[in-house]
């Protein structure tokens, strides 16, 4: 794998870690041509993963990595280990059929998946301030990002939002049981 962070965002070390030592699939740096390192924009950290391999990772920039950036770190990763991992079954081609509701709801429960299996190896951390405002059942909640039920009720906030039947329940499900492996299909499943 070959690194290309023209900016210096986060140490070379740092991402061969992550990517060496996933714990979703070991050694995924042997599997990746490059990875690009790019300035988020916004509050937008996300990665994508091109058909050769390739992966473009945009993020803040890393200096002195706390327990919450190396989450990221893992999380974003995350998608890619599932990828990569034939088991997981990922279809680009399937996932490009999605109309954008669909893909939220797709990518909200493909991200408690990733975060369920991180928080089984003590890796999920949240943010340890802030508060979040979400409307669920036509109530407008303010509550504090730092804790795992406000994670969970802002999936099911937005599963709901786009029509997912007994999304409380899903969420929940899904969280409860990380030794569940969902493929790719299991989540398209559940996105109506």
């Amino acid at each position: 794998m070959q690194i290309h962070d023209l900016r210096n965002l986060i140490g070379q070390d740092l991402l061969l870690r992550v990517t060496k030592h996933h714990p979703l699939y070991h050694d995924i740096a042997s599997e990746l041509g490059e990875l690009i390192v790019r300035e988020k924009s916004g509050q937008n950290i996300h990665i994508e993963m091109d058909e050769d391999n390739n992966v473009t990772l945009h993020i803040h920039p890393i200096l002195r990595p706390s327990r919450r950036d190396m989450f990221i770190l893992y999380h974003e990763f995350g998608h890619v280990a599932d990828r990569l991992n034939p088991s997981f079954g990922y279809s680009h081609q399937r996932r490009l059929r999605l109309n954008s509701a669909q893909e939220s709801c797709f990518l909200t429960l493909w991200n408690v998946a990733i975060d369920t299996r991180l928080n089984q190896h003590g890796l999920f951390c949240l943010p340890q301030s802030g508060d979040i405002e979400l409307v669920v059942d036509n109530i407008r909640y303010r509550l504090p990002k730092s804790d795992v039920n406000t994670y969970l009720l802002e999936a099911v906030a937005n599963l709901s939002q786009r029509g997912v039947n007994r999304p409380g329940s899903l969420v929940t499900s899904i969280w409860n049981h990380p030794d569940r492996f969902l493929t790719f299909s299991d989540l398209l499943d559940l996105v109506p």
